[in-house]
């Protein structure tokens, strides 16, 4: 089993929220070029700003794009690659 990358499941939860590129950078007052460097895990030190902003605008918590589940203190699964 492999775990999701971050970027990779800020793609999931944007394609789960049913959003463009476009309409989350919108959302979230980023660049789509902001969206696809955080996707593609082109960004060393995500900026927890934009992450709790792009989270947000998605209806989930920041907790769930940086490890895959609601909160650290909750038994959630994270997203895994089967």
């Amino acid at each position: 089993m492999e775990v999701f990358t971050m970027g990779e499941r800020l793609m999931i939860y944007r394609k789960r929220a049913k959003l463009t590129k476009n309409e989350l950078a919108k959302r979230a007052g980023v660049s789509a070029k902001t969206i696809i460097k955080y996707e593609n895990d082109e960004v060393e030190n995500p900026d927890l700003d934009v992450l709790s902003r792009l989270a947000s605008s998605m209806g989930i918590t920041m907790d769930r794009i940086l490890f895959g589940i609601e909160s650290p203190n909750k038994k959630h699964e994270g997203l895994i690659k089967h």
